[in-house]
């Protein structure tokens, strides 16, 4: 029996709770509902039973049971640090969600911050950073001194993409949500200056350009990117790269699957990158990582800032979906 990760005070409601986890691990879902009903009964006011009692009906096709129960955790706590916004959302229960709440992305990082690496790149085969840094790299050729004076790592979780590519950056700031994510990336050593923030108010923030924007795995926790694109062309300095990926979605611009990360379409982001006056140098496929044993399909972008911005351009001149040959991403050598 695994004791759960947020007590409800209440040992027997514990207890109920850890062996109905491991009763639908096994693969008995009508039991384990049986017993975190149980749990609530005992503690009707612990949300991480709530929420889970909602997936555990979700798997056993109780739509509307499941829905009774996310919208039970969100109204006893509505930061939302389980995510239960996006579980509606998705169900057509709620109005469409363009964000994940800041408490559910903050207490996923933290809870993952002890062994991130481990799991990203050892069990999960997770190559973005050395495969935006192998783009960015054929895009900048190199010249006299580094390739990037200055660069911001958004979402820079415990710094893999700032590894990857230090050798190439003068100065490398980094910002992630998640302070545990943040105490693991400055023990590294890799960031010239780390800071917790929202990657948008990160953007939004007065400062000098950057030469380079960083978003490894970050966008897959925002459906609407229109205004971090925007941002990230008002941020950049003239000629300057914006480089990120996304999960490929399918003819919508974007939607939560079940992961409840946000996928994007490719045709949707090179519109956004258009309209915000980027050119899209580069657009490949990748694998972007495991889960559940199956590959995450992936877009990796490269996106550059003019080094002088037209006046004025003619409609439709901007980087079309049919201007851009997908190109197969050959895989990147692993983190170790």
């Amino acid at each position: 029996m695994r004791r759960p990760p947020h007590s409800s005070g209440d040992l027997i409601a514990d207890r109920r709770y850890a062996y109905a986890m491991d009763l639908a691990r096994e693969g008995d879902a009508a039991a384990a509902i049986d017993l975190m009903e149980q749990a609530i009964e005992r503690a009707p006011g612990w949300v991480a039973a709530w929420r889970e009692l909602g997936k555990l009906r979700l798997a056993r096709l109780d739509r509307d049971g499941a829905v009774a129960a996310f919208r039970e955790a969100l109204g006893l706590d509505p930061t939302d640090p389980f995510g239960c916004i996006l579980e509606l959302s998705r169900l057509g229960a709620a109005l469409q969600v363009d964000a994940a709440p800041p408490a559910y992305v903050e207490a996923l990082f933290d809870a993952y911050a002890g062994d991130f690496d481990q799991a990203l790149v050892e069990r999960l085969n997770y190559s973005t950073p050395r495969a935006l840094a192998a783009l960015l790299r054929a895009a900048k050729p190199p010249g006299d001194g580094r390739r990037f004076p200055r660069a911001l790592d958004l979402g820079c979780g415990t710094g893999l993409a700032g590894e990857a590519l230090r050798a190439d950056i003068a100065w490398l700031e980094g910002v992630d949500i998640a302070s545990g994510m943040i105490a693991v990336a400055e023990k590294k050593g890799v960031y010239d200056r780390l800071a917790r923030a929202d990657i948008l108010a990160a953007l939004n923030e007065p400062g000098e350009p950057y030469d380079l924007i960083l978003a490894a795995d970050v966008l897959i926790y925002t459906g609407d990117l229109s205004k971090i694109v925007a941002a990230m062309a008002a941020r950049l300095a003239p000629g300057g790269l914006a480089a990120f990926s996304i999960e490929q979605g399918a003819a919508a611009d974007w939607a939560i699957g079940e992961s409840l990360r946000f996928a994007h379409s490719p045709d949707y982001v090179l519109r956004l990158a258009a309209q915000a006056g980027l050119e899209t140098v580069s657009a490949e496929r990748s694998a972007l990582r495991k889960d559940r044993g199956a590959d995450v399909d992936g877009v990796l972008f490269v996106l550059r800032k003019p080094q002088a911005v037209m006046a004025s351009a003619p409609p439709g001149t901007g980087a079309a979906a049919r201007d851009i040959e997908f190109v197969p991403n050959e895989p990147a050598p692993l983190l170790h």
